[in-house]
């Protein structure tokens, strides 16, 4: 059976590439807020490394997504 006209074949990323994506922006902005939330119960200092994971994983977020777009455009 042949394909119909109509299919997609632009060989771009998937559903599964773009869930994927967001899995791996959640991960890699969750793991250093709760590690920083782990750090302010040990220290007791309230929001502080909380802000500071937030800051670490929005950009190690941001440079994962970067590096994965640039492997779909490739």
């Amino acid at each position: 059976m042949r394909p119909s006209s109509g299919s997609p074949t632009s060989g771009g990323p998937t559903g599964a590439d773009l869930a994927g994506l967001g899995l791996y922006f959640s991960a890699a902005a969750l793991l250093p807020i709760l590690g920083g939330v782990a750090l302010d119960r040990v220290f007791h200092t309230a929001p502080v490394f909380v802000l500071v994971g937030l800051f670490v994983g929005l950009v190690a977020g941001g440079a994962a997504i970067y590096m994965k777009v640039r492997e779909f455009t490739r």
